[in-house]
């Protein structure tokens, strides 16, 4: 019984730690830009760097996925895509208690 629960909390702590674009969910934030991808990421990536140094940005299909590791729980997640107009933006978070607002606020000013 004791092995039983100590498994089911160990599953329960390791759904909180995996990165939020593994976890299926809609986004925390999804907004649209007039910016095209490229120029939208080179707004955003300093500003989340000055937040959180290892902040890493790679290119995906049609745009970029910027990355801000998480210290304890998920790793917050950007993801701008080309749109017809611009871009799609979309991020995702961890749990309430662990979300940056420093890092939702970047991706509104640089909307």
């Amino acid at each position: 019984m004791r092995m039983l629960i100590a498994g089911i909390m160990l599953a329960t702590l390791a759904g909180c730690s995996l990165p939020a674009s593994v976890v299926p969910g809609e986004p925390n934030v999804s907004k649209y830009s007039e910016k095209p991808p490229k120029e939208y990421a080179a707004c955003v990536l300093p500003l989340w760097q000055k937040q959180v140094s290892a902040t890493r940005q790679t290119s995906i299909s049609n745009g970029y996925r910027i990355n801000a590791p998480g210290m304890i729980t998920a790793d917050e997640i950007l993801d701008i895509v080309k749109n017809k107009n611009g871009s799609r933006v979309s991020l995702y978070q961890g749990p309430p208690w662990a979300k940056s607002g420093a890092l939702r606020q970047a991706v509104r000013d640089c909307l």
